[in-house]
């Protein structure tokens, strides 16, 4: 007779324990009972320190957690992916979603109280992004008509000023036309920075070693006798990656101006590359994944206040007196015509980091 074996069914405690949700539970006197894998993960605290402590306590930063476990447990007030930001031990706040819900015993009374923590930060970023994608859409097709219907009055304006300042020479007044004309080609400048924005680019993609176009534009700002000292730190035996030279000059051009202003005398520029393996941008029209190359560009500047951060990549914003507010909202463009992804992190008054990620040559 053949033996059978009986598939052992996992208990109710592996299940919680094993769910990617937080789950935190409290008994009638609020004292946490119940904090799984997934709760410390999103906490960054150690269920050692958790257990048999009033919420309150365990959550002293995080006040709403326990107002919403205690309306849950006492008045019956139940919440449903209620978006609160939750602030971790390590690593600042993080968006949540939380619902509660009341815990009975098997004749019916209330016995406790159960919280489940969602961790939005992924959901809320791809959200930002597809904003962030439809809002440069619509200004992309703005700034196209905008452009358009500039441009030609305005080279109007600079040929007859251009006119004019050869027939007022004589009487010592050119000055006042020479202003005409550079302001002119200023605003000129702006409107063909918006064209490049706002038109597909056509990209002349080949094998491009990316520390030959670092190092190009290293020694374009040096020559131009700036206040940063570069640092290099670069892997040496990273593959080739697949774009337009010309594209990702102008890309690395405009964040090292931005690391160099930012910065003040003695102030220094790191510049570090490396290998990023399996490595996926969840956003549409972005690279699938697999192997991308990794450029880092980092400062000991002023750093970007997090309300700017927000805005840093929209058409015309700029905190520089005198800038277009173009660079970034062009840079992330380019980078993503690349199929690779553009980060900036931030802390006023220690510094910025950049980093540029691009996909590896077909081999």
């Amino acid at each position: 007779m053949p033996v059978q074996f009986q598939e052992k069914m996992p208990s109710y405690e592996d299940i919680v324990e094993n769910l990617a949700e937080g789950v935190i539970g409290v008994d009638l006197d609020l004292n946490v009972r119940v904090f799984n894998q997934a709760a410390e993960k999103i906490s960054h605290i150690s269920r050692s320190l958790v257990i048999g402590k009033p919420v309150k306590e365990v959550f002293k930063r995080n006040v709403r957690i326990t107002e919403m476990l205690e309306g849950t447990l006492r008045q019956g007030r139940l919440f449903a992916e209620y978006e609160e930001k939750l602030v971790t031990r390590f690593y600042g706040t993080l968006p949540v979603g939380v619902t509660t819900s009341q815990i009975f015993d098997i004749h019916g009374n209330v016995n406790g109280a159960v919280a489940l923590i969602k961790d939005l930060s992924g959901i809320k970023s791809i959200e930002a992004g597809s904003l962030r994608k439809e809002r440069l859409a619509y200004i992309g097709t703005f700034a196209a008509s905008l452009a358009h219907e500039i441009k030609n009055p305005l080279s109007g304006i600079r040929g007859a000023a251009q006119l004019l300042s050869k027939k007022m020479k004589e009487d010592g007044r050119s000055d006042y036309i020479n202003v005409i004309m550079k302001e002119a080609d200023r605003l000129n400048l702006i409107v063909n920075e918006m064209l490049d924005f706002a038109r597909p680019a056509k990209l002349n993609r080949k094998e491009l070693n990316i520390h030959r176009v670092v190092d190009a534009v290293i020694l374009l700002l040096q020559e131009g006798a700036g206040p940063a000292a570069f640092v290099k730190i670069y892997d040496p035996s990273l593959p080739c990656v697949s774009g337009d030279e010309g594209q990702l000059t102008q890309v690395f051009l405009n964040l090292m101006k931005n690391a160099q202003e930012a910065i003040e005398k003695g102030g220094s520029i790191r510049i570090m590359t490396r290998m990023m393996t399996d490595f996926h941008i969840i956003e549409e029209g972005a690279g699938a994944g697999g192997k991308m190359v990794a450029v880092e560009i980092k400062d000991n500047g002023c750093g970007i206040k997090p309300d700017d951060i927000e805005k840093i990549f929209t058409p015309f914003f700029t905190t520089k007196a005198g800038g277009s507010g173009l660079g970034m909202a062009i840079s992330l463009k380019i980078i993503k015509e690349h199929g690779g992804l553009l980060k900036i992190d931030s802390t006023p008054g220690i510094g910025t980091t950049v980093s540029v990620f691009l996909p590896v040559a077909a081999m």
